[in-house]
């Protein structure tokens, strides 16, 4: 076995097909995010160090699936993947676009449920390949299972992102939002049980038990609560687009459609003899379920 392939086993890539580009590429990256962990870390910046670390395991994917399950990840799914985490850690965390754009949080949010939707739809096909498979869904419940797969995911992220915030103390990962009115119950007191409108809020004033200076905000903070349910929204709206692209592909049979799926969906490279056997071993479950369903109509 030459050097090339040797390099491209190890790290699960084509040793044909623009084997510098993806070897660059690939030390690339994480030769990028082990320095901005190191240097986070010497800034005590534990946050950004950790999210670092989950980018470098979540980089290893792709190589395990491909040497353990013979799993391809399709070359614009890994793309993508590593511009998500590149606009996640360096440009949100990094950069402070989170800060100074508030829209970059809701885009990568719309972005990472089309690419979850895709990995949840992967799930369908391991399970549906072949014809003869005794388990068969439809297209409208495929994408269905991407979508719900997509929201899980979502909903994952964000008891994390809660967690963090709430055992740590110093972090901001859910982000809060000036509003100038709300509906309270606890704003009408203990004798009036019903919604109050509190509206035309100009600031808000913090007085600290400690005799701190006053902090007079622009507006009532909600904490996280905004951010969370705006994260949701976009990340179903990302997936949506996922699933509207893949039913098209799979009930019009659209070649665009079905080229933007490819590129984005893994499918698992079997071989002949993986075929073979498991083809045999649906039709043998398959005659066995129709030799059941005709005793049971004697």
């Amino acid at each position: 076995m030459r050097r090339r392939e040797k390099i491209a086993k190890i790290i699960g890539i084509d040793p044909n097909k623009y084997f510098k580009r993806k070897l660059v590429l690939y030390v690339f990256t994480r030769v990028i995010f082990i320095l901005v962990g190191a240097i986070s870390l010497l800034f005590e910046d534990y946050l950004t160090a950790f999210l670092c670390a989950i980018a470098l395991v979540f980089f290893l994917l792709p190589t395990f699936l491909y040497n353990k399950f013979n799993i391809a990840v399709p070359a614009a799914l890994e793309i993508s993947a590593v511009i998500f985490t590149f606009m996640c850690v360096v440009g949100g965390e990094i950069g402070h676009l989170y800060a100074q754009f508030p829209l970059w949080d809701k885009i990568l949010h719309t972005f990472s449920g089309f690419l979850i939707a895709a990995i949840g739809l992967a799930f369908t096909n391991f399970f549906t390949k072949r014809k003869s498979s005794v388990l068969k869904l439809t297209p409208f419940f495929a994408v269905c299972f991407a979508f719900f797969f997509a929201i899980g995911i979502e909903v994952i992220w964000e008891v994390f992102e809660y967690a963090v915030d709430l055992f740590t103390g110093t972090t901001d990962m859910q982000a809060d939002y000036f509003i100038g009115s709300f509906t309270s119950k606890k704003a009408g007191g203990e004798t009036n049980p019903f919604p109050v409108v509190v509206g035309n809020i100009d600031s808000v004033v913090i007085h600290f038990k400690d005799g701190a200076e006053t902090l007079v905000l622009p507006g009532y903070i909600d904490i996280g609560l905004a951010d969370t349910m705006l994260d949701l929204i976009v990340g179903a709206i990302g997936a949506m687009i996922f699933c509207a692209i893949e039913l098209i592909a799979l009930k019009k049979r659209d070649k665009r459609m079905q080229m933007i799926s490819e590129s984005f969906v893994p499918k698992r490279n079997e071989s002949e003899e993986e075929i073979a056997v498991s083809d045999v071993m649906c039709e043998v479950v398959d005659e066995f379920f129709d030799k059941a369903e005709k005793f049971s109509k004697k």
